[in-house]
């Protein structure tokens, strides 16, 4: 993930953590950073300044059939 995708991502986004494979949601969304709940855990907050984001990608909402 780049600055331009940390930047856009919004309350419900889904992200993956491809460095633990581990799937998590964003819940709160701020300039600062966000907040993510990683599977049925507590949030974590990761500031823009961070690094742990570098290994995340967005995951794309499944079409609907």
């Amino acid at each position: 993930m780049n600055l331009q995708e940390f930047a856009a991502l919004k309350a419900g986004d889904k992200i993956r953590n491809e460095i633990t494979q581990s799937a998590g949601e964003v819940t709160e969304a701020a300039p600062g950073g966000v907040r993510v709940r990683w599977g049925t855990g507590p949030e974590f907050a990761y500031p823009v300044n961070g690094t742990s984001w570098f290994h995340w990608s967005k995951v794309d909402a499944e079409p609907e059939q």
